[in-house]
C-alpha cells in the first residue's frame, strides 16, 4: 500500500500521539497563575502563601517543557500545602493528561470543578481527556460548558476541541462550522486553521487543505503536526520533493516520537525509497 492510497481514518491516527506540546502550551496560556483574569471567584478570592506560589509555578513550568514525569511530584507537592487550590488539581490533571493516566486527569479535574464550580478552563481540559477516550459525547458536553461561560476569553480553544471531536466523528460541516468561528474570534490562532486543513483533507479536498495549511506554518512554524498534514497534501498533489520536506521537518521538530518515525517513513516513500 502505498501512501497516496492510505484511507483517511488511518491517518487522522498519526495525530493522536499524545499531548502535542503546541497544545499544552495554549491550554497554559490560558490557566498560568497570574496569567489574567479567569472565571469564578471562589478561587481567585483566596489566600495562596508564597511557597505554595513557587510550587506551581515549578511545577506548571515543567508542564510547559513536556516534562509530566517532572512535573508531577512537584504539583503533588503543591497538592500537600493546599489542598483546596483549583490551579494545583487543574494543572496535575494536565500532567496525568500527558502521561495517558486519564482515570486520575478526570480526578484531579473533578476536584479542581469542586473547589471552584465556575472554572471553565477545566471544562475545556476535561473534554481533551474524554476525546483521548474516544467519548465524543462527553467531550462535546465538556467543550460546549466551556463556552457556556459568556466571560471566558479564550473561545477559541473549546471551539478548536470541538472542531476536532467533530472531525473524528466525521461530522466534517460541523467541524467546519465551529473551527471557522474560532479563526473569526483569534485569526492569529494557528491550530484552528490547521484542523481546517485536516478536514478538508479527509474531505479530499487538498487545494483547498494546502491554502489552511500553508496559513497554520506561517503562524505557528514549529508545529510537526501541520508539516504532517503538509506531507500528506503534497503527496497527493504528487509534488514528492516538497512532500519529503515537510515529512523531514515534522521529524526534526518531533524527535524520538511514534510521529518522527513515520514522518521518516513517509519522507521515505515520497522520494521512492
Amino acid at each position: 500500500m502505498t501512501i497516496n492510497q492510505l484511507p483517511a481514518k488511518t491517518n487522522r491516527r498519526f495525530w493522536r500521539s499524545g499531548l502535542p506540546l503546541l497544545l499544552l502550551l495554549a491550554l497554559l496560556t490560558g490557566c498560568l497563575p497570574g496569567s489574567g483574569p479567569k472565571s469564578g471567584g471562589n478561587q481567585a478570592s483566596r489566600p495562596v502563601d508564597n511557597e505554595t506560589r513557587a510550587q506551581i509555578n515549578l511545577g506548571a513550568a515543567l508542564l510547559m517543557e513536556g516534562a509530566y514525569t517532572k512535573a508531577l511530584p512537584e504539583l503533588l507537592k503543591a497538592r500537600d500545602l493546599d489542598a483546596r487550590n483549583a490551579d494545583v488539581e487543574n494543572y496535575l490533571g494536565l500532567a496525568y493528561y500527558g502521561l495517558k493516566e486519564y482515570n486520575l486527569a478526570i480526578e484531579s479535574y473533578g476536584k479542581a470543578m469542586q473547589i471552584d464550580p465556575q472554572r471553565s478552563d477545566v471544562h475545556n481540559n476535561l473534554g481533551l481527556v474524554y476525546l483521548a477516550q474516544r467519548d465524543f459525547d462527553k467531550a462535546v458536553a465538556e467543550f460546549k460548558a466551556c463556552l457556556g461561560d459568556l466571560v471566558y476569553q479564550k473561545k477559541q480553544l473549546p471551539l478548536s476541541n470541538l472542531g476536532l471531536t467533530y472531525m473524528e466523528m466525521g461530522q466534517y460541516d460541523e467541524a467546519l462550522k465551529h473551527l471557522t468561528r474560532a479563526t473569526e474570534l483569534a485569526p492569529d490562532y494557528a491550530k484552528a486553521y490547521q484542523l481546517i486543513g485536516r478536514v478538508y483533507l479527509n474531505q479530499n479536498r487538498t487545494e483547498e487543505a494546502m491554502d489552511y495549511l500553508n496559513n497554520a506554518a506561517k503562524l505557528s512554524p514549529n508545529d510537526p503536526d501541520t508539516y504532517m498534514a503538509l506531507g500528506e497534501a503534497y503527496t497527493r498533489l504528487n509534488r514528492p520533493e516538497e512532500a519529503a520536506q515537510s515529512y523531514s521537518r515534522t521529524a526534526q521538530l518531533a524527535p524520538n516520537t511514534p510521529l518522527a518515525l513515520e514522518a521518516q517513513k513517509r519522507a521515505r516513500l515520497a522520494m521512492g525509497f
